[in-house]
């Protein structure tokens, strides 16, 4: 008798990464154990909206530790050293933000995933 199995790894999106200081990281997904985190930096970010984050100043300083904060948060779970001062020293602004820019589209992903899945 065949055994009947739902595969819940092919709902696991193929691999992409992200090089950073010579570190290989995963960006394809975000782990359950971050996600609501993740998603608490990305709502607060868009709280602050892209005008404001680039106008300078304080919203645009605020922005700028909120991607710090999320890289961090993101990256921690596997690479224990690579925390806010880790990101701090190692990276410039422009890193910081095209990462953080992928883990906004990695949330993004997951939650229109979790919604297609939701209605088949």
């Amino acid at each position: 008798m065949a055994e009947d199995v739902l595969d819940l790894d092919v709902l696991r999106p193929k691999p992409q990464y992200v090089k950073l200081a010579g570190k290989k990281i995963d960006v394809s997904f975000i782990p359950c154990a971050i996600t609501w985190d993740i998603d608490r930096i990305v709502r607060e970010l868009a709280a602050i909206g892209q005008k404001e984050a680039q106008a300078g100043g304080e919203g645009t300083k605020k922005a700028f530790d909120l991607s710090i904060e999320l890289c961090a948060l993101f990256c921690q779970w596997k690479h224990n050293e690579m925390d806010r001062q880790w990101f701090l020293e190692n990276t410039d602004p422009i890193q910081i933000e095209a990462f953080s820019r992928k883990i906004q589209q990695t949330l993004e992903r997951s939650y229109a995933g979790a919604e297609g899945y939701q209605k088949n």
